[in-house]
């Protein structure tokens, strides 16, 4: 891990010339000076040895040899390239095949297309700051898909020396752990509400922040509903501002939302992304206007 993002090395990969300008430009400007390109995916293997990147950023869809491919070449064994390599895959499709497929190809983090340059470096951060711990076995190679330990499971599939993957494959939201910590977050949210006057800008801060907390914790287990929902909450804070009446019907549908988002699995897929747009258009109606959300720190700082 470099000292600085000055000595940071970063490898970028995609055929279309506008992304790579685009992830240079994000890169450069959060002070990032060693940034390195590839077209393809020969091209991505030898920039790899070669260059010895801190950190590879690669669409899931490049010529030669996809994101996925790549991924399991390194996590396999790649010349002198570490196994453990950082590598963030691009994708436009980020269906549920999709993501259980990269999961168990052993990427670090996914970037959805399309995205923001603060998410870029945000999963930057998150590959290599908090970084997993590193797991060899003989089902996966890769980082450690549990963020939460599971000292009590006991079953067929535990490791030795690693009681965190008590389900090698499945998606981490849809553990039990998981869930139980979705609905903390969900509990704190409601219990903050309670008396939230019209001015109270601590408290509003507060509630701002539990529902970070839960998009945050939904971002590190790839629930992607669970963390639109906390997002859509989030934007009608933002929207209202301290001063402002938080109607306390759209938080609760909000709260209910996401209560159900804890406990609704992979199967009930299309249930899920009906609540979150439903949230989105509630949200929509009561503003009557689209509000960005990234002015959040702005405006409740």
């Amino acid at each position: 891990m470099p000292d600085s993002r000055k000595q940071l090395r970063v490898l970028i990969a995609d055929a279309s010339s506008s992304v790579l300008r685009l992830l240079t430009e994000v890169l450069r400007g959060a002070g990032v000076e060693q940034v390195y390109a590839a077209r393809g995916g020969r091209e991505l293997v030898q920039h790899t040895i070669e260059f010895n990147p801190h950190v590879v950023i690669t669409t899931s869809r490049l010529p030669e040899l996809s994101g996925l491919d790549f991924t399991r070449r390194v996590r396999d064994g790649l010349a002198s390239v570490p196994r453990d390599l950082p590598i963030i895959v691009m994708t436009n499709t980020a269906t549920k095949a999709f993501l259980e497929a990269a999961m168990m190809s052993g990427v670090d983090e996914m970037l959805v297309r399309p995205f923001t340059g603060e998410a870029v470096l945000e999963r930057i951060a998150a590959a290599m700051k908090r970084k997993r711990e590193f797991v060899d076995s003989a089902t996966y190679v890769g980082p450690c898909r549990r963020r939460r330990t599971r000292e009590d499971y006991s079953g067929p599939m535990r490791r030795f020396m690693d009681p965190i993957d008590d389900m090698p494959g499945a998606p981490l939201w849809e553990s039990e752990t998981h869930r139980q910590a979705v609905r903390k977050c969900v509990q704190k949210i409601s219990e903050l509400m309670v008396g939230l006057s019209a001015g109270d800008r601590q408290k509003l801060r507060e509630v701002f922040s539990a529902v970070k907390e839960t998009e945050s914790l939904a971002d590190e287990s790839r629930d992607q509903a669970l963390g639109a929902a906390a997002r859509s909450l989030g934007r009608y804070i933002v929207a209202i501002g301290a001063g402002g009446v938080i109607d306390e019907e759209t938080v609760r549908t909000h709260i209910d939302a996401m209560h159900s988002l804890s406990l609704l699995s992979s199967a009930e897929y299309a249930e899920r992304e009906r609540m979150v747009e439903g949230l989105s258009r509630i949200v929509d109606k009561k503003l009557g206007r689209r509000v960005d959300a990234a002015s959040v720190d702005r405006i409740l700082r």
